[in-house]
C-alpha cells in the first residue's frame, strides 16, 4: 500500500506567472560571460495524489539570487545570440512555515463493488531558503542598443529539502497507514521577456 499508493504523492505546479528582476553581468571573452542578479517570482506548491488529484496547496513568493556562467554563440551578426549556461542559485521564500491540513475521500465504483480511500494529512514548508543547481538556455535578440528580447528556459534541481507531506490513508477495511515525505525544490521554467540594458561608465578590470 505505501509503496504502491503513498509514494505517488508529489508536489508540482504550472501556470503563467509574471517575473521581475535585475541582473549584472560581465563578458569575459567573445564566448563566455558571467552574471548574477535578483528575481522575484510567485510560486504555488500543489500536492497531488496519483499525479492528478490536488490534495493541498502552499502559496509562496520567492526571491532568487543566481550565479551563472554562460557560453555565448553569435547566431545572426550582432543581433541574435544564443546562450547556454549553468550555475547555482540561492532561493529565499516569503511564505507561511506552518503546516496546512487536508482531507478527503476517493470513491471508485465498479459493477458489483465500491472501493473507498480516506486520506488526511498536512503539507508544509521546512525552511524558507535553499540552494539549487541551474541549467539554462536562451536566445537574445538585440532590438536596439538599450532593449533586448529574450526567450529562455531553465531547469532547476534542488540541493536541499524544502517541503514535507505527512499523510494517513485508510483503504476500505484495511488498517490505517501513515507516511511522511520530504521533497527538494525542482522545476522547469520557460518564458519570454524584455530587458533594458544599462552600460556602466566604469569598468571592472
Amino acid at each position: 500500500m505505501i509503496a504502491g499508493e503513498l509514494s505517488k504523492y508529489n508536489p508540482g505546479g504550472s501556470g503563467i506567472m509574471p517575473m521581475y528582476g535585475m541582473k549584472v553581468g560581465r563578458v569575459v571573452n567573445p564566448y563566455m560571460s558571467v552574471e548574477t542578479g535578483i528575481y522575484s517570482l510567485p510560486l504555488n506548491l500543489v500536492y497531488l495524489y496519483q499525479t492528478n488529484r490536488a490534495i493541498g496547496t502552499n502559496p509562496l513568493q520567492f526571491m532568487s539570487f543566481p550565479l551563472r556562467v554562460n557560453w555565448r554563440a553569435r547566431v545572426f551578426y550582432d543581433k541574435l545570440e544564443a546562450h547556454l549556461g549553468g550555475g547555482l542559485q540561492y532561493v529565499w521564500a516569503n511564505g507561511e512555515i506552518s503546516q496546512k491540513t487536508f482531507n478527503g475521500v476517493i470513491t471508485t465504483r465498479g459493477h458489483t463493488w465500491t472501493d473507498s480511500l480516506v486520506y488526511s494529512g498536512s503539507v508544509g514548508v521546512l525552511r524558507q531558503h535553499s540552494i539549487n543547481a541551474e541549467l539554462a538556455a536562451s536566445f537574445n535578440w538585440a532590438m536596439s542598443r538599450r532593449w533586448t528580447l529574450s526567450v529562455y528556459a531553465r531547469q532547476v534541481m534542488g540541493l536541499t529539502s524544502i517541503a514535507n507531506v505527512k499523510v494517513s490513508i485508510k483503504n476500505n477495511q484495511e488498517p490505517i497507514e501513515n507516511a511522511e515525505f520530504v521533497t527538494r525544490g525542482a522545476g522547469f521554467t520557460a518564458g519570454i521577456g524584455i530587458r533594458y540594458n544599462i552600460s556602466p561608465k566604469w569598468r571592472i578590470k
